[in-house]
């Protein structure tokens, strides 16, 4: 009795434990969902289904994982990752796998993956000892190549910038060579200006228009020409009547000045011939004429910014000497200029010149001389027309010092430093504390110069100013230039 009574125990419980295991059968459960849907119960149809394929998924997520830790050992990181994710795919509950992909992840370096990995699993079990060990170090390490990618992404910004600035400037200059293709070099530049003179005499205080002797015109005008038939030959030519200053008396009615040029890349070297020609009264006789002639050269230098440039006409190529007989005029004349334009508005420019007059009387042994030195400072200020790629108004303000030097008389004609030239200076009083007895006084100039551009070819400017004279002298005096000009 007994027996049967324990025999029927154990049977039932087998029965039961084989429905339960039966019941949890994929199969089973996948039977039933479709026996469900055919009697219209869609709801618990889906449910087996789901918890069919919750049981398949459970099953092969173990199995992947157990997969993924055998590659872990064989030393194949990334076999067993692809396993350890597809596990973590079938069941996203699956701790140990979070746990073993963060690890791998951290140990390549994937320190995204690997925080988020772990971060999952240190919230899902807060007291996993495993995670601890390097989680902390992959935030570090995330976060220091997030600063180096923060740092490349930077230098690519630039590295980019740079690439389409030069894009850019190689752009500017094909442009720019486009234009000169399509527009020739320069072949003709020339101007011709006329200046107007009214001085303030100190003698009487009044105001006196100034009459300046000329052989053409009496009054100060000044032709320019330059051609360059080629972009290696340049000839130019300076012919008129100079304006040489206020207290400066008609030393020369007329000059003119015919120079040849050639242009290396940014040097140029040029040879020239300068003639002046005086008719006046001043100097031993009335209406004497003297004419002078000089060979001089010409060294310059331009790029794209500057300009300096150097033109010298010695005296002494040739010069007058005690051979000469009756009376000459010896001219000596030397200039240093150098420009720089700091953008296509903005530009400035100094000038440093030296012009000497020498009046020999040989059958006397007397000589008289008048020099001028100037120094010259000035801002050149242009408006730019974007659509012609040119300057269509320029403003030039200019301040110069002027030095005049005399010394009439003299009775040492042919003696170096006898008080002519050289700033007036004088070998024989340069111990007696007179240096530079051939100084007489200075001139303070300031002008300022317009410059309009017409049309593309032709051109108008105009120029006012006055001279402030110190020390000796007899007046100050005002003047305005006008001229035009033309550029092909």
């Amino acid at each position: 009795m007994t027996i049967s009574r324990m025999t029927a125990a154990f049977l039932l419980f087998t029965v039961f434990c084989a429905a339960r295991l039966f019941a949890d059968d994929p199969a089973e459960l996948t039977r039933r969902g479709v026996e469900l849907s055919e009697q219209k119960k869609f709801d618990e149809a889906v449910k087996q289904f789901d918890r069919a394929i919750e049981i398949q998924d459970q099953a092969s997520a173990r199995t992947y994982h157990n997969k993924g830790w055998v590659r872990e050992l064989k030393g194949d990181y990334p076999g067993a990752i692809k396993n350890y994710e597809e596990a973590i795919r079938r069941n996203p509950k699956q701790l140990p796998s979070y746990e073993r992909a963060g690890y791998l992840y951290y140990k390549a370096a994937e320190y995204d993956k690997a925080v988020e990995a772990g971060e999952h699993v240190i919230k899902a079990d807060p007291k996993n000892v495993e995670v601890i060990k390097w989680l902390p170090d992959a935030y570090r390490m995330k976060l220091l190549k997030q600063q180096e990618e923060l740092l490349a992404k930077q230098r690519e910004e630039e590295r980019k910038k740079k690439e389409e600035e030069e894009r850019r400037r190689a752009a500017e200059k094909k442009d720019e060579k486009k234009k000169e293709e399509k527009e020739p070099s320069r072949i003709l530049y020339a101007t011709w200006d006329f200046t107007l003179r009214s001085a303030y005499y100190f003698d009487g205080g009044d105001f006196k228009y100034v009459t300046t002797t000329g052989i053409l015109v009496s009054l100060p005008n000044m032709l320019y020409v330059s051609v360059m038939p080629t972009p290696s030959w340049e000839f130019d030519l300076l012919a008129g009547t100079p304006h040489l200053g206020a207290l400066m008396p008609a030393v020369t009615a007329y000059t003119e000045r015919f120079q040849v040029l050639y242009h290396m890349d940014k040097w140029y070297l040029g040879v020239g011939v300068l003639g002046s020609h005086y008719k006046e009264d001043f100097n031993f006789g009335k209406d004497l004429t003297l004419n002078d002639l000089k060979v001089g050269a010409v060294l310059g230098f331009k790029d794209e910014k500057s300009t300096t440039k150097i033109t010298a006409y010695p005296r002494y190529l040739p010069q007058d000497t005690s051979h000469s007989k009756g009376r000459s005029l010896d001219v000596g004349f030397f200039e240093f200029s150098y420009r720089y334009d700091v953008d296509k508005y903005l530009g400035y420019y100094s000038r440093i010149s030296a012009a000497d007059y020498y009046f020999f009387d040989h059958r006397n042994r007397v000589s008289n001389y008048y020099g001028v030195y100037e120094l010259s400072l000035g801002l050149v200020l242009g408006k730019y027309d974007e659509a012609t790629r040119q300057k269509f108004l320029t403003f030039t303000i200019d301040l110069t010092e002027r030095f005049y030097l005399l010394d009439l008389a003299n009775d040492e004609p042919y003696r170096f430093a006898n008080g002519q030239g050289y700033f007036g200076a004088d070998s024989r009083t340069w111990f007696k504390g007179d240096a530079f007895p051939g100084y007489y006084t200075s001139g303070h100039v300031f002008s300022v110069k317009a410059e309009e551009r017409i049309n593309r070819y032709f051109f108008i400017y105009q120029k006012i100013g006055f001279e402030l004279t110190g020390g000796k002298g007899d007046r100050n005096e005002f003047f305005l230039q006008l001229g035009g000009g033309a550029v092909y």
